[in-house]
């Protein structure tokens, strides 16, 4: 455009023939020049500006047809053109388009403006220096423009997807704490309705036991109140009333310590935080449980004791004997049925990061893994791992992970045995 302005300055007499040609021209190597900047021409680089190329220099040749005298200003236009290809990327497929450019130049376009009377050579020199001009432009701009201006546009594209991938990540993440929160208040409820079912069936069988005792206590001794009296009061009717009572004495008393001992379970379920927190060795620990909890063991079954001099941790004694006598009386109950012989063993080590492990191991029957996530919900038992009410985990959990400040797990094979882990911090 400015070689245009510039022959309409030196020449005031140029008739507009050919102008709308070369305007044409002019315009497809400035869409050649915007075009490099799109990633589909990116891709397709050379088809675009071949084919950009042979447009814009059709409409110059045709420029020439329609104003012959116009030819050197049509041909320093084409010359012009082929500088403007130096925005393009650098490549050696691209030195190779200018190669085909200048060859197209020397041998098509100036001889068809008159210029073949220059000796081929002398058409190839000048038109080199015209695409060494190019190429070297080319490589400047692709190593201190394009790449640049390339590496921004796809970092500022990258930032605005990750801005978009974070607030969607933000999204997920409100709604994760909101379908969490909901699963905690559903697990929380059909833990308190197992926790009540349990607790109703666990009372609900003493109970029952001593109404039914009560009402044939009181029974019985409505009848014997009305033959006393009657006045035939004998031998055989005082001996058979006495005996009655001391029977359902004996069963009521049963039955209300089993009460109790629920209850006492109960409490022991809520172990709070007033505890006198201490330096508890470990080894002592053992050595001071150990008449309890071999008494624990039944026929058969061996108890191993293991902990090292000085592994010391910081907890309250009295749950640590609870957790000790809890757990030992767990595996000793339900590891070992019909008079099945194995070990229990149980290890203190040293862990990483100011951690001390106490495991208590058996080699008994193990756990089915259906029972395996539930075993330390309050009150659950089932008669395939032992009886009882279903306490003693729970308690020892609750204690762990409460007070004691520290970590429960638990791993079982069906027919290996079971392992308790109990991570309590370690005493300075």
């Amino acid at each position: 455009m400015s070689r245009l302005l510039f022959d309409m300055h030196l020449i005031p007499d140029l008739r507009p023939e050919g102008i709308l040609f070369r305007l044409l021209g002019i315009a497809c190597f400035s869409i050649l020049f915007v075009a490099s900047f799109h990633r589909v021409t990116y891709g397709y680089l050379h088809l675009v500006v071949g084919v950009g190329y042979l447009l814009g220099s059709g409409f110059m040749a045709t420029a020439y047809a329609v104003a012959p005298w116009q030819g050197p200003l049509v041909n320093s236009t084409v010359g012009i053109a082929l500088l403007l290809l130096a925005p393009f990327s650098f490549s050696l497929r691209f030195a190779a388009l200018v190669g085909v450019v200048v060859v197209t130049i020397s041998f098509v376009h100036m001889p068809l403006l008159g210029l073949d009377v220059l000796s081929a050579g002398t058409r190839l020199f000048s038109g080199g220096i015209v695409a060494a001009i190019t190429l070297l432009a080319s490589w400047f701009f692709d190593q201190h423009w394009r790449r640049s201006f390339l590496v921004e546009r796809d970092l500022a594209r990258s930032h605005e997807n990750l801005r978009h991938a974070h607030q969607e990540l933000e999204e997920s993440h409100a709604t994760l704490k909101d379908t969490q929160a909901q699963l905690v208040t559903v697990e929380r409820s059909a833990a308190l309705g197992r926790l009540v079912a349990s607790l109703a069936h666990q009372i609900n069988a003493p109970v029952g036991i001593q109404i039914s005792l009560a009402s044939h206590l009181a029974d019985t001794t409505e009848n014997f109140a009305r033959t006393m009296a009657g006045g035939a009061v004998r031998r055989a009717d005082l001996a058979e009333f006495v005996e009655t009572a001391r029977e359902s004495g004996s069963i009521l008393l049963d039955n209300a310590r089993r009460m109790a001992n629920l209850v006492d379970a109960l409490k022991q379920l809520e172990v709070g935080a007033e505890q006198d927190m201490g330096v508890v060795d470990l080894r002592d620990l053992l050595a001071r449980n150990r008449p309890i909890i071999e008494a624990m063991m039944p026929p058969g079954v061996a108890l191993v004791l293991d902990a090292p001099a000085g592994l010391r941790v910081l907890g309250a004694p009295n749950l640590l004997d609870v957790v000790l006598q809890q757990t030992v009386s767990n595996a000793a109950r339900h590891a070992f049925p019909d008079g099945r012989a194995g070990a229990v063993t149980v290890r203190a080590r040293p862990e990483p990061e100011g951690r001390v492990a106490l495991t208590v191991a058996d080699d008994g029957c193990g756990i089915a893994p259906e029972h395996l996530e539930r075993v330390f919900d309050p009150f659950y038992t089932d008669g395939a791992i032992g009886g009882g009410a279903g306490l003693g985990l729970s308690i020892v959990h609750n204690a762990v992970v409460g007070p004691l400040g520290g970590q429960i797990a638990i791993d079982s094979r069906v027919g290996l045995g079971t392992t308790v882990t109990v991570c309590l911090p370690a005493a300075a």
